[in-house]
């Protein structure tokens, strides 16, 4: 395979074109083949495939994009390897990779003729300016025009000219990967010429002096005013993690690919070679021995290169130049204060007050940061009160960097100072809220003050300190205060204790939550789920790496279950479910009855490994091998993803009844519901009929439910409404889900309401009762919105939609999915996206123009049916037959019927196959073939529990025809029962043949 980027994109196999469809598509090739041969990191890929908004989950949008992608591409070209993805090309089959490769060979050949040669062809190469995919890759613009320069100057050195005149970079006047400035400087102008002047003759500068003092705000001035600087921030880095800390900002700013193969201090060779530009290496104290050798290194092996580094001591290597840094100047100094003291309390120092102000400025030796705490303290405390409550502190910061260990000399002689003025409690609270990386929720302090034995009023004291803030109800500590408390933890030797207290009062609190998600308070109770979702996640992970946590990890998953399922949040579902379902083995509560249970239905059915990184993420949730998972069903040696196994269905069989006792002993809501869906899938997997969708026998008892919770019975319900539908059961949907929503209704559970409300105004639109399942539909998406994922949320306003159409209500139907198609983009969600082609394309059929259905048709097949579930495949392709139709394209009608009736059937969605019996009705009688028509239709209503009277294409059809064959109350279903649709499938199949 080949690949061209200069001049346009253009790509090859074997001498034929591939085609690349989508923005989506062509960014992510772009960026592996950039990296062609290596692994590029999902973060690298999802920063620069959607530089502006990521998805709500970036590795599944990733992995659905290289689906698709990779069926665009020779087999095995795109790979899925542990931490990203790979093209599996060499780097010479890239133009774009090919040109650097040869201007990096021609800047290293020490024999001229070689690097003219190099220089020459790289720039032969250059057929015109490079195609990029669009916004988010300046950098590799930027990059290549940069080597097109070195190339020329070869050349012009040698005395040979290139074919074409030479485009140079453009300047930046400051570099994107360096924090922005959120106050202006005071001061400080001579200490930037200063260290201008000695970046101009010496290659490595150090800052050095007192905590305090601003060294990191010099360096970051001086950073912006360099092009193309790096700046690396130490401060979060512990020993061993420089290199770690360098390739990551060095990653971030000239965006070479994350070589998650090589070692971190490689890939910085890599990316820093042959360039000029400015290394920040900010806060090296605490690691100063390790950033000196990563400096010396750096420097000896880009040329180029220059380091400014700030810390309290130098670094040691000889050649090193410095800027020592002191106190401000006593105007400056005062005008810093007044500043920050205006910021705080809303006005500056009053006249009256400009001999305290003067007191503190010189108390504190006119250090920047030490102001800036003390100007703080002006939210709460007048200017005198700072003054007088300093007496006997500031002594010891006044004269300490004199005669105190040098280690003394940094931000943690301040923090150090705010730490001697703590009680007990407070020293406590502060360890305790440094592991908590999202901060506190002020309501659940009590909570956490408890787990920690410290009383609330602690964490007041840290507020009033300014070692913690308030900020839109929550309690939040400053980074690096936050890391201080972290170091405290570690050299006290007891981080791995109070991570545990934290994972602890975390799980406490989330089942705390989870029980308001099944309410009327479901939005509130999510909006905390997401306010800590990395205090979760912290927990997770202290619950995974730390021995004797099981049950707390098994308690916290059975917390985050049900907002990860309302979130379509399966990847993490799956991952603390795998990660804990042996500890939950026990079933000695509730949570382990219930993490139990959704454990056990993974092993009973083969699961779709395509594109699975590594085994780790294939494996079963009870241990078995991916092999075992996906083994056949009984009797079958072809199950698919989503049929019962042989080895799962044993081991379902086995674990069933254990579970079903327990949750008989360890009662609630959810527990209740665990029994009767157990026995449900049970008795469906083990008479499945291989080939067959198993959800067809699926039929859940009331076994167990007689004195289940009120929200049991109506989730049961829901479920029951749910099955009768995809089984074309009327009868049941119409019964099941007037009850789930009469019952979730009066428990004010909103999201049950909605969902619930879905399969009821299914029903109404069977009834014929359209204007009342519009009604039931609104409500539903109105409810949904904020609690679901945009997917779930813009296919329930597909309903809506379709109701509209059948009312002939067309105006409202386009404003409708006007209001989708926004959602859709503002999530930049490409399922979303492509549901809103569809309904689209349905919007088209209804008025006729099957030429405008089938363009948004192509638009769902080129980017998204390849990695759709056999419904929507069926679905997609009966509404071409349709717009085909509408075309007079009566051949090829039958062509995409013919590829529709086999997904529908597989899927085992009635109301999927009754689509598609409509559409071969129609094609029918476009054929003349009216009583086969009316066969079709009658086998349609029979499939969907009733006659659709109000379909938009068939009366499309009718007028089109100008004949009543395609009446629906023409073709009354018979009578005869037709339980799981396949006598019916089989006689569509026939009226195909």
């Amino acid at each position: 395979m080949r690949l061209r980027f200069f001049g346009g994109l253009a790509a090859e196999a074997d001498g034929a074109p591939l085609e690349i469809r989508g923005r989506g598509q062509e960014a992510l090739l772009f960026r592996l083949a950039l990296d062609a041969g290596t692994t590029v990191a999902y973060r690298s890929l999802a920063e620069d495939v959607w530089p502006d908004d990521l998805p709500e989950d970036p590795r599944a949008s990733l992995q659905s994009l290289a689906s698709r992608l990779r069926r665009a591409l020779p087999a095995g070209t795109l790979e899925a390897m542990p931490g990203g993805y790979r093209l599996a090309i060499a780097r010479d089959e890239v133009d774009l990779a090919q040109f650097q490769d040869l201007v990096a060979r021609a800047r290293r050949a020490t024999d001229p003729a070689a690097a003219a040669g190099d220089a020459r062809a790289a720039l032969d190469l250059w057929r015109g300016d490079p195609w990029t995919p669009g916004e988010g890759f300046d950098w590799v613009v930027r990059d290549l025009l940069e080597d097109r320069a070195h190339a020329a100057r070869i050349l012009a050195a040698l005395g040979t000219e290139a074919s074409e005149p030479v485009r140079t970079p453009p300047a930046l006047s400051a570099d994107a990967s360096v924090p922005a400035a959120l106050t202006p400087l005071i001061g400080r102008q001579r200490e930037l010429e200063l260290i201008g002047e000695q970046l101009r003759d010496e290659r490595l500068v150090t800052l050095i002096g007192p905590g305090g003092a601003g060294k990191t705000t010099l360096a970051f001035e001086t950073a912006r005013r360099a092009p193309g600087a790096i700046v690396v921030e130490l401060a979060p880095a512990a020993p061993g993690e420089v290199w770690a800390a360098v390739a990551g900002a060095v990653g971030r700013s000239i965006r070479v690919g994350e070589l998650v193969s090589t070692s971190a201090r490689d890939r910085v060779a890599e990316a820093l070679a042959g360039r000029t530009l400015l290394v920040v290496l900010d806060n090296c104290e605490h690691v100063s021995a390790e950033a000196a050798a990563v400096a010396l290194d750096v420097l000896r092996g880009a040329p180029g290169s220059r380091i400014l580094a700030t810390s309290r001591e130098p670094l040691g290597l000889a050649g090193e130049a410095f800027v020592d840094l002191g106190p401000l100047p006593d105007r400056d100094a005062r005008e810093l204060f007044s500043r920050r003291v205006r910021a705080a309390r809303g006005s500056a120092p009053a006249p009256d007050e400009g001999a305290a102000v003067e007191r503190i400025v010189t108390r504190l030796d006119g250090l920047p940061l030490a102001l800036e705490l003390a100007a703080a303290k002006s939210r709460t405390l007048t200017i005198a009160e700072i003054d007088s409550g300093l007496d006997d502190r500031f002594a010891l910061l006044a004269t300490g960097p004199k005669a105190i260990e040098a280690r003394h000399q940094t931000l943690r002689a301040l923090i150090d100072w705010s730490w001697e003025t703590l009680t007990d409690a407070e020293r406590t609270a502060l360890r305790a809220a440094a592991v908590f990386p999202d901060g506190v929720d002020v309501r659940d302090v009590p909570v956490i003050g408890d787990a920690f034995d410290v009383d609330a009023d602690a964490f007041d004291g840290l507020v009033d300190k300014s070692l913690l803030r308030r900020s839109d109800g929550r309690l939040r500590m400053l980074e690096t205060v936050r890391e201080y408390g972290i170091d405290r933890l570690r050299t006290e030797g007891r981080e791995a204790e109070f991570r545990a207290v934290q994972a602890r009062a975390m799980t406490r609190l989330a089942a705390r939550e989870d029980a308001r998600l099944r309410g009327p308070e479901v939005r509130e109770a999510l909006a905390w789920f997401d306010a800590d979702d990395e205090n979760l996640s912290a927990a997770l992970r202290c619950c995974a790496e730390q021995a004797g946590l099981e049950d707390v990890g098994v308690r916290l998953v059975r917390a985050c279950l049900w907002t990860w399922l309302m979130r379509e949040r399966f990847e993490e579902l799956q991952s603390g479910v795998t990660r804990f379902g042996d500890a939950a083995a026990s079933l000695d509560s509730e949570a382990a009855v219930v993490v139990r249970a959704i454990a056990l239905l993974g092993t009973a059915f083969a699961r779709d490994l395509d594109g699975a990184a590594d085994d780790s993420a294939r494996r079963d949730p009870l241990g078995a091998a991916p092999e075992a998972a996906g083994a056949p069903a009984r009797g079958s040696t072809d199950a698919r993803p989503g049929e019962p196994t042989a080895g799962g269905l044993a081991r379902f069989e086995r674990e069933v009844p254990p579970v079903i006792e327990a949750a008989a002993v360890h009662r609630s809501e959810i527990s209740a519901a665990v029994a009767p869906l157990l026995r449900a899938i049970l008795a469906a997997a083990q008479n499945h009929r291989p080939g067959a969708p198993w959800s067809r026998n699926v039929v859940i008892g009331d076994e167990g439910l007689e004195d289940a919770p009120a929200w049991t019975r109506a989730l049961i319900s829901m479920l029951r409404s749910a099955i009768a539908q995809n089984g074309g059961d009327n009868q049941t949907l119409g019964v099941e889900s007037e009850k789930a929503v009469s019952m979730f209704r009066e428990l004010g559970d909103v999201w049950g309401t909605a969902f619930a409300s879905q399969m009821r105004s299914e029903w109404l639109q069977l009834a014929g009762r359209l204007d009342e399942a519009l009604a039931v539909a609104d409500a539903s998406s109105a409810g949904l919105l904020g609690l679901t994922s945009v997917t779930d949320l813009v296919q329930q306003r597909s309903q809506s939609i379709g109701l509209l159409l059948r009312l002939g209500r067309l105006d409202e139907a386009r404003a409708r999915l006007h209001e989708s198609k926004e959602l859709a983009r503002a999530e930049d969600s490409p399922r979303a996206i492509a549901q809103t082609d569809m309904d689209a394309a349905a919007i088209e059929i209804a008025v006729g123009d099957g030429a405008a259905a089938l363009r948004h048709l192509d638009a769902v097949a080129a980017e998204m049916l390849p990695s759709y579930p056999d419904q929507l495949i069926a679905w997609s392709r009966s509404r071409r037959a349709q717009a085909l139709l509408l075309e007079g394209r009566a051949d090829e009608a039958r062509a995409a019927l013919a590829e529709a009736l086999p997904a529908a059937a597989r899927s085992g969605d009635h109301p999927i196959v009754a689509d598609v019996a409509v559409s071969i009705a129609g094609w029918l009688a476009t054929m003349g073939r009216d009583a086969e028509a009316r066969r079709a239709l009658a086998a349609a209503a029979r499939l969907r529990g009733g006659a659709d009277a109000s379909d938009p294409f068939l009366r499309v059809m009718r007028e089109r025809l100008g004949s009543d064959v395609l009446l629906p109350d023409a073709a009354a279903p018979s009578s005869r029962a037709v339980p799981d649709g396949d006598d019916d499938v089989a006689a569509l199949a026939s009226l195909l043949a």
